[in-house]
């Protein structure tokens, strides 16, 4: 905390709530415009005639699948899969952190398969308001 002013944290929370309520504010008026007509009501009801027309086709087709043992293999070896690839994401983040301790950005390369693949890891400052991400 070096490098801060008097009451610069401070003045900026100031900013951005009064940004915030300004921000609430426009929204508000916005929402008293709504597009409103006939024409507009009715084809929205047939866009809804025609998107229920596509759901219960697809619903036909999926059950033709839902016979097909490779299907069903394919669909059960996807959701393996994905949760295998979140677990060693989440393994590799935890090894990369150890590597790039207190770095704010650094690279690394890496020949996997034949492939050049190139690693990069930034630590990351996140600030929080009341609990809520400010991004």
């Amino acid at each position: 905390m070096a490098d801060l002013k008097p009451n610069q944290i401070e003045t900026l929370l100031l900013k951005i709530t009064e940004l915030k309520d300004k921000y609430q504010d426009a929204k508000v008026v916005l929402k008293s415009y709504k597009m409103k007509s006939e024409k507009l009501t009715q084809l929205k009801r047939v866009k809804k005639d025609l998107n229920d027309q596509i759901d219960e086709e697809k619903r036909s087709i999926e059950d033709g699948f839902l016979e097909d043992k490779d299907y069903e293999q394919a669909s059960n070896d996807e959701l393996t899969l994905k949760n295998q690839i979140k677990e060693k994401n989440a393994e590799l983040r935890e090894t990369m952190a150890k590597v790039n301790k207190g770095q704010d950005l650094s690279s690394y390369d890496y020949n996997i398969k034949g492939e050049p693949m190139k690693v990069q890891v930034e630590r990351v400052v996140k600030v929080y308001i009341n609990g809520s991400e400010q991004k």
